[in-house]
């Protein structure tokens, strides 16, 4: 059988090796370093995992423990916010005229006729350059 080497003239200064076997061998060889790699960084991969896993137990035992304690608080924030509610109503005995809120108004304004005091009439002067 004939081992057949191709040159490809790709124009690099280096080629990489052309026997189809050579090529295996390189391929099977970067497939074996990735997966040693990954199975030596399995052990950090594990202690992420765990560390994350920890912080979600802890956030759940902690609202469990917070809810135990202080109640439901979407529950505590309906209950407070009819609470406010309640405390808002209206006094039906408080009434209101229409000419009072007229008056309070007019109070703040300028009348629409009134003349200006103490105006001062400037006169502008032009600079002479």
């Amino acid at each position: 059988m004939a081992l057949y080497i191709y040159r490809s003239g790709g124009g690099s200064p280096n080629p990489g090796p052309q026997n189809p076997l050579v090529r295996f061998l390189i391929s099977a060889a970067v497939l074996a370093c990735v997966i040693g790699v990954g199975i030596l960084l399995l052990p950090i991969f594990g202690v992420i995992a765990l560390v994350i896993l920890g912080l979600i137990a802890f956030l759940i035992v902690g609202g469990l423990i917070y809810r135990w304690i202080y109640g439901d608080p979407i529950a505590n924030a309906l209950k407070k916010a009819q609470e406010q509610a309640q405390g808002m109503r209206v006094n039906p005995e408080f009434k209101t005229s229409a000419n009072a809120g007229a008056q309070k108004t007019q109070t703040w304004k300028r009348p629409q006729n009134a003349d200006i005091e103490d105006a001062v009439i400037v006169e502008e002067k032009r600079h002479q350059q």
